[in-house]
């Protein structure tokens, strides 16, 4: 990973972690939270293209090897 990517993703999960934080004042609050926070992970992954390379190498795997 690129040092930039890291850096994004550690000052995002800082925001998440205060988010969180700030919703423990009640566990209905705190799972609204989570559940939110789920919700747009689930939607992200489920949007996020498919790389055709990692396709093939699964496909790959299932086929048993070739005897010659």
């Amino acid at each position: 990973m690129k040092v930039r990517t890291v850096v994004l993703l550690a000052a995002l999960s800082a925001l998440w972690l205060i988010g969180l934080i700030g919703q423990l004042h009640s566990t209905d609050a705190a799972l609204r939270y989570l559940v939110l926070s789920l919700a747009i992970v689930a939607i992200g992954l489920w949007r996020m293209p498919v790389k055709q390379a990692a396709r093939r190498r699964f496909r790959d795997k299932k086929r048993p090897p070739d005897r010659d």
